[in-house]
């Protein structure tokens, strides 16, 4: 950000799958596409954790300025090991197999610009053509808080941005990462919700930029994907980090969403035995706070993006979540296998 300083882009092909042969040199090529002010040097980091099908061999092919090998590291261990290697003010992830859109660094610059720690990031959007369950889930995305306000001359969500950053798409300045020190290594996944909130909580402002787009591959595309990615991205560790900090209110929707859904589980389940039981339908009554808990939200949504039409389907993918969710809860997902293998 600083002219004749470099800004850094440092990325990995870890959340999922560690194997992004395919991607990598299509993201590179949307980093060179990018608009720019002339005064930023621009540098790519790869930090592969141990793929197997030449990941590291394409990025070098494709011009990565620096591409280490780390077998065996975990995800908050190879971002940190991201960082170390950069030198730059800015400091920005994307997953490997994303690509930017060409005035992705034009909008955030601006921003950086006028503050010395700030944290910018957006959803990454699935390519087109997209399945019912993308489409839906983007939708939730885009609607889950539309709340936007000008800053800098850009639109932002401003309150609680935090919930909208992912390092599939994420940009900050290098004093956010000190300030935070950097990535919790404990977590297994997670690590990156866990790095927004700790800076939004330390009073960094944490903007949600719509217009800092990208574009990620490797949305899932099925329910099954789906239920297979939620199992991956909880994390009870980070919901004990969150409970300790105290911004249980602020920011524990995710363990709060997963005890709410384990107990209207556990009513259901109880109701259903006591119609057996009794042969008496009423006691099937006590489903509906697990209906209300997957429907109440998907209404929400739905009724704030002015379009009904995912209403159903969110319901689903809500049902879905719940599940996973509650299942790592209870300590049933303890093993964290790659959703995509």
């Amino acid at each position: 950000g600083i002219p004749g300083r470099p800004s850094r882009v440092g990325r990995g092909p870890w959340r999922g799958r560690k194997n992004e042969a395919k991607h990598v040199a299509k993201l590179q090529a949307s980093v060179a596409r990018l608009k720019n002010s002339g005064n930023i040097e621009i540098e790519t980091i790869l930090i592969d954790g141990g793929s197997t099908d030449g990941t590291v061999d394409e990025a070098r092919r494709a011009g990565f300025t620096k591409v280490i090998a780390l077998p065996g590291a975990n995800i908050p261990g190879c971002r940190n090991r991201a960082v170390q290697e950069a030198g730059g003010d800015w400091l920005a992830f994307v997953d490997a197999d994303c690509e930017l859109a060409e005035d992705w660094l034009w909008q955030a610059q601006p921003l950086l610009e006028s503050a010395p720690k700030m944290m910018l990031a957006w959803p990454a959007i699935p390519p087109e053509p997209m399945t019912w369950v993308q489409s839906a889930w983007l939708f939730h995305w885009m609607n889950k808080n539309t709340n936007t306000e000008n800053i800098g001359g850009r639109r932002v969500v401003r309150e609680e941005g935090f919930r909208l950053a992912t390092t599939r798409n994420m940009i900050f300045h290098r004093a956010v990462f000190d300030d935070i020190k950097g990535f919790n290594e404990e977590l297994a996944t997670g690590e990156d919700t866990d790095f927004a909130f700790r800076a939004y909580n330390a009073g960094i402002p944490v903007y949600g930029l719509p217009a800092l787009r990208a574009i990620h591959h490797g949305e899932p595309r099925t329910l099954r994907e789906f239920y297979r990615q939620q199992l991956w991205h909880a994390n009870r560790k980070s919901y004990k980090h969150i409970a300790k900090s105290g911004a249980a209110r602020v920011g524990g929707n995710a363990p709060m969403f997963a005890m709410m859904f384990l107990s209207d589980v556990a009513l259901t389940l109880a109701g259903g035995i006591l119609a057996v039981i009794f042969r008496n339908p009423v006691p099937l009554a006590a489903s509906l706070p697990l209906v209300g808990l997957v429907c109440a939200p998907a209404f929400v949504v739905s009724k704030r993006g002015k379009n009904f039409g995912h209403f159903f389907e969110l319901c689903v993918i809500y049902f879905v979540y719940g599940w996973a969710r509650m299942l790592d809860l209870l300590g049933l997902a303890k093993k964290k296998t790659n959703w995509k293998v």
